[in-house]
């Protein structure tokens, strides 16, 4: 930031600093403008011409004074939007010129970041919606979204953000698009919005269904599949993955497997089914990314003893949490409240809903679907569980599946699982 403050200076000074004159200069200039002295030989340091330190923050605020800012902190704080609204403006006068080689070119000379990954969200959205998908697909093969370099909250930015366009038109007409390898790893298997499996996105699983996929993206399908079954209360198939070693699935996916394993007409003991797919028991090998498919499962199905299970196995440092876990913790805050209630520990059941937040649960793949036993606990501590909430029955019908009902919401706690 400090060398963009320098080409600021220079801008607002009307000179290119490469003379102890021009320092000399410009520090005149700087004393007649903020009523501030910087010497020429802190400016000669500053600029490369001499043997350079670390500036003062004094020194900063006054540059960013004379250009204009309040001092150094605001400077920085305008200076990435003033940037990004640059940016945005030229490449919107690339995308008026209708010419995809210059919109790659455009991103080639991005540099890897959040701005870069916020332009490419608008080219995104505004092709998916023109019906401009060569544009998407020469973008994504042209790795201008290098996904596996991005940290994960980006990832899951990016997908949601195409996840809320992507549902609001007919799959069909973006079939080919769709299908892409690059938006099934970027988007697809990212989003995972579980609040459309019985709409846009269950029909995105069916259609990548009948399709060559990658081994993860089959093993995320066939999970997928049996989970709705389960929710429409239908035919709940055998998972079978023939030729696929799961120990290289990530976490999550492998959680995934688990939390489905556990739908068999006589499922092996939990233990011996996270062997087969962790190959571990011990906490220090076990990840919480791992857990959320379970966790959420147990809690969605009301299943005790899974609940039980799980909370034996995570362990939470919440000091070593990233950003992109709190959904995480969140989750597992609902399971020990609906597992306190299970045990007939209220206190504990109050002591842990008034940990969770709502707000942190990931939208929209999770926060809907999670409502309704959200709703259920809440009304068990409240002592109105006898009464079935009208946003509960519309819960249940805008998600549009059978297993979400008034007969859940009475049995909720009266069986150990259902």
């Amino acid at each position: 930031m400090i060398q963009e403050l320098l080409i600021a200076v220079e801008k607002k000074s009307g000179l290119t600093v490469q003379s102890r004159g021009d320092c000399e200069f410009l520090s005149s200039l700087i004393l007649q403008e903020t009523d501030h002295f910087i010497s020429y030989n802190t400016l000669r340091r500053l600029f490369g011409l001499a043997k350079a330190g670390k500036p003062r923050r004094q020194t900063l605020d006054t540059l960013a004074q004379f250009c204009g800012f309040k001092n150094y902190g605001e400077y920085c704080g305008v200076q990435p939007k003033l940037n990004l609204w640059k940016q945005r403006e030229k490449l919107y006068n690339v995308l008026a010129d209708e010419n995809p080689q210059g919109v790659l070119g455009f991103f080639s000379e991005l540099e890897d970041g959040l701005m870069k990954l916020e332009l490419l969200m608008v080219v995104l959205r505004e092709a998916y919606i023109s019906c401009k998908d060569h544009l998407i697909m020469d973008l994504l093969d042209s790795d201008a979204y290098p996904l596996e370099s991005q940290p994960y909250t980006y990832q899951i930015h990016v997908a949601i953000a195409m996840g809320l366009v992507i549902r609001e038109q007919p799959l069909e007409k973006h079939e080919k698009l769709l299908s892409h390898p690059r938006v099934v790893d970027a988007v697809f298997l990212r989003l995972i919005d579980y609040s459309a499996l019985n709409g846009y996105y269950g029909q995105w699983i069916s259609m990548l269904n009948r399709k060559k996929t990658s081994n993860e993206c089959e093993v995320f399908i066939a999970c997928a599949q049996r989970f709705i079954a389960f929710l429409n209360r239908q035919k709940i198939e055998p998972l079978e993955f023939e030729n696929q070693n799961l120990l290289d699935l990530p976490p999550p996916l492998r959680g995934r497997i688990f939390a489905m394993q556990t739908l068999e007409p006589n499922p092996l003991p939990f233990d011996s089914i996270w062997l087969q797919l962790f190959n571990s028991l011990d906490r220090a090998d076990l990840e919480l990314s791992a857990f959320i498919e379970p966790s959420t499962f147990a809690i969605l199905s009301g299943n005790q003893s899974l609940a039980a299970w799980l909370l034996e196995k995570v362990e939470i440092n919440e000091s070593t949490l990233q950003q992109f876990q709190l959904h995480d913790l969140h989750v597992h805050f609902l399971l020990q409240a609906m597992h306190s209630i299970f045990e007939g520990r209220m206190k504990k059941a109050e002591f842990w809903m008034s940990r969770f937040d709502e707000t942190e649960l990931r939208r929209p793949s999770f926060a809907a679907m999670l409502t309704f036993p959200i709703r259920r606990i809440e009304a068990e501590l409240k002592g109105t569980a006898h009464l079935y909430p009208k946003e509960a029955e519309t819960i249940a019908k805008r998600l549009g599946h059978s297993w979400f009902c008034e007969e859940l919401w009475a049995n909720f706690f009266r069986t150990t699982s259902h």
